[in-house]
């Protein structure tokens, strides 16, 4: 668990060098982003990790020692709707108003949420309530 700070670290230092990504990728990451959330607050678990990476499902599941479904729902998320869209190649950072930063990857799937529940953490990287 160490090393996640450092981590997602190197992810941003990596998004902030790559530049920045289409239209189209922008809409559909906030679109995953949206559903995400919009599901959690239906209580809706198997909607919401539908849209998360098979690394963070898996992680999750492992932190929280219960399926998928249950173990998002036990997250503390917070936020509105998606405020800033940020894409960079094969990667997505979402800021959401009042609340939440959320970091997505571009799969064979889609975008799909790669952490979710970050905020920042001092000077230093973000902390989330689930990442990768």
């Amino acid at each position: 668990m160490s090393r996640a700070p450092v981590i997602l670290a190197s992810c941003l230092v990596a998004l902030t060098a790559a530049g920045c990504g289409a239209s189209n990728d922008r809409d559909q990451a906030r679109a995953a982003v949206e559903k995400v959330y919009a599901s959690a607050d239906r209580h809706d678990g198997a909607a919401a990790c539908a849209q998360l990476s098979p690394a963070l499902r898996a992680q999750l599941v492992d932190d929280e020692g219960a399926p998928c479904p249950r173990a998002v729902l036990r997250l503390h998320l917070r936020g509105q709707r998606p405020a800033t869209v940020r894409v960079y190649a094969d990667a997505a950072e979402v800021r959401l108003a009042g609340g939440d930063t959320v970091f997505l990857g571009d799969t064979r799937e889609g975008w799909r949420v790669e952490a979710l529940g970050c905020r920042p953490h001092g000077p230093g990287p973000y902390a989330c309530e689930a990442q990768a």
